[in-house]
C-alpha cells in the first residue's frame, strides 16, 4: 500500500475523531469509525515500512490528535463557534390582566379536569376543581394561579 493513502487512512481517522468531540458528541459512530482508521492506518504503517516508521506514525498521530483537540477546545472556548441567543420566554405564563374571577365562559372540549375553554374570544387551557364538565358547558373562573385557570360550572 502507498504512503500516500495510509496518510490518507490516518488522516480520514483524525477527521471523524474531531468530528465526533466537537460537532457531533454523542454518536459514538463517527469515534469508533475514525478510531479504527487510526489504528488501521498506524499498523499498516508498520506492515509495510517497519518499525521505525511504525514507530513515527504513531507519534505523529498522537501528537496531530493531541493538537486537533487542543484547537477544537480553544474555538469552542472562543465562542466563534457558540450559539449567543437565549430564550426569555416562560411556558404556560399567563397573561394575568386578561382573566379575572367570575369571569364566565364556555368549555370547548371535556374537562377531566383539565381542557380548553373559550373566553373573550380566545380558546385557553382551563382546569376544574376536580370534577368532570361537559363540553359546552357555561363555566366561571373560581381561581387563578401562576399558571392555571380553574372553573366551575356556572349556575345561573
Amino acid at each position: 500500500m502507498t504512503l500516500g493513502i495510509i496518510i490518507a487512512i490516518i488522516l480520514v481517522g483524525l477527521v471523524l475523531v474531531f468530528l465526533e468531540i466537537f460537532l457531533i458528541p454523542g454518536t459514538t459512530l463517527f469515534g469508533i469509525v475514525g478510531g479504527v482508521a487510526l489504528i488501521a492506518g498506524v499498523l499498516l504503517v508498520y506492515s509495510t515500512y517497519g518499525s521505525k516508521w511504525g514507530n513515527i506514525a504513531t507519534a505523529s498521530t498522537i501528537v496531530f490528535l493531541g493538537v486537533a483537540v487542543i484547537a477544537g477546545f480553544k474555538v469552542i472556548q472562543s465562542n466563534k463557534l457558540a450559539m449567543t441567543a437565549e430564550i426569555t420566554g416562560k411556558v404556560n405564563e399567563l397573561e394575568k390582566y386578561l382573566y379575572n374571577i367570575g369571569d364566565k365562559g364556555l368549555t370547548v372540549s371535556e374537562l377531566r379536569p383539565n381542557g380548553k375553554g373559550m373566553f373573550d374570544g380566545n380558546k385557553i387551557d382551563i382546569y376544574s376543581n376536580g370534577e368532570y364538565i361537559q363540553r359546552e358547558t357555561e363555566v366561571e373562573i373560581s381561581k387563578i394561579t401562576n399558571d392555571k385557570i380553574f372553573v366551575k360550572p356556572f349556575k345561573s
